[in-house]
């Protein structure tokens, strides 16, 4: 897989988080609005799981932004978390 898309898909699952945190959604809850489990949602936070189009809807939908696009706004996330997450995935 080329980095470019190992970086999104870190990126997004970050800014997942970070929505969720801003506005006091536990991932259980998020999970749940989305008929999904936990670890469901932490597998993007975390791991950089692969998002598909629906699942793209669903989260911005779930955490009522008003554009989908918030959700690629990575200019708040850090740079070290990114990489960390990076580092720890290409161990894998």
């Amino acid at each position: 897989m080329k980095d470019e898309t190992f970086l999104f898909r870190i990126k997004f699952g970050l800014r997942i988080k970070e929505l969720r945190i801003q506005r006091k959604i536990e991932q259980a809850v998020l999970a749940s609005e989305l008929n999904k489990d936990k670890q469901f949602i932490n597998r993007y936070e975390n791991e950089g799981a692969n998002p598909r189009a629906d699942i793209i809807q669903d989260i911005a939908k779930a955490l009522k932004l008003d554009k989908i696009d918030e959700l690629f706004d990575f200019k708040s996330l850090n740079e070290s978390e990114i990489q960390k997450i990076y580092a720890k995935i290409k161990k894998s």
